[in-house]
């Protein structure tokens, strides 16, 4: 059976989204998103920095989104997109991987064909607030948990042809 990712719609990735990514979100679900990377942190007693303010931008939503499909003979199993952000930063949005396909490094796929995606369009870095349970699948797709540091990269590397990529992550729980 054929297996291939590839572009897609808005209009095809929007039912996955709203059925089985974010079942019950409230508010609207667009094809960018005015997040930003950075947002307000404060330092604790113990010298720990904590997250304490989500930063939101509209220019973020001015620009283009790139939206990929997993096909596995004529069904689409898995999905990702990706768009610029401000300062030359790309966020990975909308991962999701039907359940009876997991494990199989779809994710993994999806994620690396978003960020190079983001190489393409001359990103400086790539980023995502992933829920835990994808953790795995970022990992594996070579992002890394940096807390609120920034200290990255988007350098590809010639002799494998894979990126290194250091990302920010806030995970979400579900």
């Amino acid at each position: 059976m054929n297996h291939c990712i590839k572009r897609i719609k808005w209009e095809e990735i929007l039912p996955i989204w709203e059925k089985d990514l974010w079942p019950n979100r409230k508010s609207e679900i667009t094809p960018t998103s005015a997040m930003c990377l950075s947002g307000k942190w404060k330092i604790t007693e113990n010298s720990t920095p904590e997250f304490i303010e989500q930063v939101y931008d509209l220019k973020n939503m001015e620009f283009s989104p790139t939206f990929w499909g997993y096909i596995i003979g004529d069904d689409l199993i898995g999905v990702n997109s990706g768009h610029m952000c401000l300062e030359s930063q790309y966020r990975s949005r909308g991962l999701f991987v039907y359940p009876e396909y997991r494990g199989l490094g779809i994710g993994t796929k999806l994620l690396q064909k978003t960020m190079a995606q983001g190489y393409s369009e001359k990103a400086i870095l790539s980023w995502s607030y992933p829920r835990e349970t994808s953790w795995k699948s970022y990992h594996r797709a070579g992002y890394i948990t940096t807390n609120n540091l920034y200290n990255f990269d988007f350098k590809k590397d010639e002799e494998t042809n894979t990126f290194n990529t250091k990302c920010f992550f806030e995970f979400l729980k579900t």
